[in-house]
């Protein structure tokens, strides 16, 4: 007989954005996953942007030293990050922070990874010459991170990095290091998912065309051979029609409405191939975060366990 398919699952984005957020509703909605059978929770990364271009970013909670607060709060949840802008930072300091924070939080980190948009922001952060190849940086980031992981002792060569062999401890708890989920959309981001990515982890892609888009990382994943990763996007989304997310921060929920409209939702989702779902709920207020949880864990969800 064949098998089942597995479970559909959720996650939740954080409340560590805009204007309103506090660590006590970070800290609130990271708890209430656990207790409501969410099965990751993520922070967002920006770190400076020009004022006009900021939006909803201009006061967001720095997404690692957030997590790693959360590594002692949380026991069961994932941890994650949707998504680390990777070429704005030191590859090699990010290896040292990714493989403790998978120590303090005892292997439950999911590194969410990014090549970025914005290219002030890589000016003012003193990369402007990494814009123009950042797809490439992030690459072999990625692949120095494995190294330093798992065989530091061995020399390694790139374009961007040299190393000879190092004293590189400790490693990840995760044997292979952190998950690593890829995002963006771009041909160049559903490629780099396919080739060395566990998830694909799209922002806001509507559901008719996430089986049309995923083509893309499915022929790199044949061509690398390797499985085919999970399709995990992010959705900004809300039960009921009173408005959650601030006005000036731009952002319209990708699914919204009544318990059975969204089950309807998310069955598309399932359809296109999705097999979680991290859940963006708006606010930045954890009340209102956990009430979203609480409704979306009891009117939603038991639709999904198969």
């Amino acid at each position: 007989m064949p098998s089942e398919p597995a479970a559909m699952r959720f996650g939740i984005a954080l409340p560590t954005y805009p204007s309103g957020a506090t660590i006590d509703g970070v800290v609130a909605v990271a708890q209430a996953a656990e207790r409501l059978g969410f099965v990751s929770a993520w922070t967002t990364d920006h770190v400076i942007m020009l004022p006009d271009e900021a939006g909803p970013y201009r006061d967001i909670f720095e997404p690692l030293l957030t997590l790693a607060y959360l590594a002692a709060l949380t026991e069961r949840v994932a941890l994650g990050i949707s998504v680390i802008v990777v070429p704005q930072r030191n590859g090699i300091v990010l290896a040292k922070e990714l493989a403790t924070l998978d120590r303090l939080c005892n292997g439950r980190l999911i590194a969410g990874v990014g090549a970025g948009w914005n290219e002030a922001e890589f000016s003012m952060l003193g990369y402007a010459d990494r814009f123009r190849h950042r797809g490439a940086h992030l690459d072999e980031t990625i692949r120095v991170w494995r190294h330093l992981w798992t065989t530091p002792d061995q020399a390694f060569e790139g374009r961007f990095y040299n190393l000879p062999p190092v004293a590189f401890a400790p490693a990840p708890v995760q044997r292979h290091g952190p998950e690593i989920w890829v995002g963006g959309s771009s041909e160049a981001a559903r490629r780099r998912a396919g080739r060395v990515g566990a998830a694909w982890h799209p922002v806001g892609t509507p559901a008719t065309e996430l089986a049309e888009l995923a083509q893309a990382v499915r022929e790199a994943a044949l061509e690398a051979d390797r499985d085919m990763p999970e399709i995990a996007p992010r959705l900004i989304m809300q039960l009921g029609s009173v408005p959650l997310y601030p006005a000036s921060a731009g952002r319209a929920p990708t699914l919204q409405g009544e318990p059975d409209e969204m089950i309807e939702n998310l069955r598309e989702y399932e359809r296109a191939g999705a097999s979680e779902i991290v859940c963006h709920f708006g606010s930045p207020h954890g009340h209102v975060v956990v009430e979203q949880m609480e409704r979306f864990a009891a009117e939603v969800m038991p639709a999904f366990a198969h």
